[in-house]
């Protein structure tokens, strides 16, 4: 992009602010940068919201923020806290400053997670590299540079099989996102039902991924989704298409930094929030 339309497209595009992009918090991250990236500690989330609050940050609802994104043409000052998958470690450590500050934030839940069926296939890995960075590191790039299935590819490498343990273990219970949602500062959005990459899957399984996340969100939660997060970021215009026909009103992947106004937009980048 040219240094012109650089500028032209900030001054038709103001930024109005953030969504973050947050997995886990955990009192101790992960010595693998892989997943330690997808970590951050509780002291770090605190200290990030009492940062931007005195820097006049206002934190919103996720629907507060995609109408701002969608009618109102000038800069404002907006922070939206998102958590992909559905890690127990949200409730028991992000959840107690988020009531303390009266944050809202929405958790992108893959209905695998609370039912103990999702492929926590990164965080097996993390237990067979039994301490080696380097292979682990190596294996993960090998992985996602296959193009195929990813959690499939990562067994077929190392010669394991699935150990659901790491999702009994790990995840939140549909009980605790109950207590969540009932007290008035969670929103529930669709992370899928498996945490497939959309990408790579077949019309009908990216359909079935879609709705069927979204009416098991509905018989658990009693709620309507209309919010939705590309698993790993992985998307095409096949499956954006997909998405605006199930039904829901938003999509949005990581890694993309800040959001700027864009009239009708449904598309939100998210900012990756990495504890140093």
């Amino acid at each position: 992009m040219t240094f012109f339309r650089k500028i032209s497209n900030r001054i038709l595009h103001p930024r109005i602010g953030w969504i973050w992009c947050l997995h886990r918090v955990v009192p101790e991250r992960s010595p693998f940068k892989s997943n330690r990236d997808l970590e951050i500690t509780p002291d770090y989330l605190e200290d990030l919201i009492k940062e931007k609050r005195r820097k006049g940050f206002h934190f919103v609802d996720l629907d507060t923020f995609v109408d701002v994104a969608s009618r109102i043409p000038w800069r404002r000052k907006l922070v939206h806290i998102t958590f992909d998958d559905g890690f127990a470690d949200v409730f028991q450590y992000a959840y107690p400053i988020l009531k303390k500050y009266s944050i809202p934030f929405t958790i992108y839940v893959s209905t695998g997670m609370p039912d103990g069926s999702t492929d926590l296939w990164w965080l097996q890995l993390e237990q067979l590299a039994n301490g080696d960075k380097q292979w682990f590191e190596r294996t993960i790039g090998q992985i996602y540079r296959q193009g195929t299935d990813i959690a499939a590819t990562m067994h077929a490498l190392t010669g394991s099989e699935i150990d659901h343990s790491f999702c009994r273990q790990l995840s939140l219970t549909w009980e605790q996102l109950r207590i969540m949602v009932s007290e008035g500062l969670c929103s529930i959005g669709s992370h899928g039902v498996s945490h497939s990459a959309m990408s790579l899957l077949s019309k009908e399984a990216a359909m079935q991924e879609l709705l069927g996340s979204r009416r098991r969100l509905k018989e658990m939660l009693d709620v309507e989704v209309r919010h939705f997060s590309y698993p790993h970021s992985m998307f095409n215009k096949a499956t954006q298409q997909l998405v605006w026909e199930s039904g829901f009103r938003t999509a949005v992947v990581g890694y993309g930094g800040q959001t700027r106004f864009m009239k009708g937009n449904r598309f939100f980048n998210r900012e990756f929030i990495v504890q140093p």
